[in-house]
């Protein structure tokens, strides 16, 4: 069964500044909670950007390679190689004035079966909210 996360919130910066932060895979290690290394992997094109993450949880360490396909302010993300047996997820930028974007995050995922015992959808939605709120913080810097 799929998992989904949905929030939208409102961000002080300018959407050309989401954008390079969303698709700045060298800095995630920085400020996403619970990344311990992440780094770019080469693309055949400008619009895709393919990195990996490596998160801790529960004392095991998981990969998880993505592409992220932009168009214009609107960027798709795919799983490449990882932990979900499915996982995609989208960004929605709609910038509200100078100075201040509305963002929209959208994922829906299914993880294997034994880590399913993880995926109330509670605890879905406080780590959601935990990674957007990191990026709000890393843009306020």
């Amino acid at each position: 069964m799929l998992k989904a996360f949905e929030r939208s919130q409102d961000f002080q910066a300018d959407p050309e500044s989401i954008l390079a932060l969303i698709n700045d895979f060298e800095s995630y290690k920085t400020f996403l909670p619970g990344c311990l290394d992440s780094k770019k992997l080469s693309a055949d094109s400008d619009q895709l950007v393919r990195g990996l993450l490596v998160f801790g949880f529960l004392s095991n360490t998981y990969e998880f390679e993505s592409a992220n396909q932009t168009d214009g302010y609107n960027v798709k993300i795919d799983q490449i190689t990882g932990p979900f047996s499915i996982f995609s997820a989208s960004w929605t930028l709609t910038s509200l004035e100078p100075g201040a974007t509305n963002v929209l995050f959208q994922a829906s995922f299914q993880l294997p079966f034994f880590l399913k015992i993880f995926a109330r959808q509670g605890v879905v939605d406080a780590m959601g909210e935990r990674f957007l709120n990191a990026f709000a913080g890393q843009l306020s810097k």
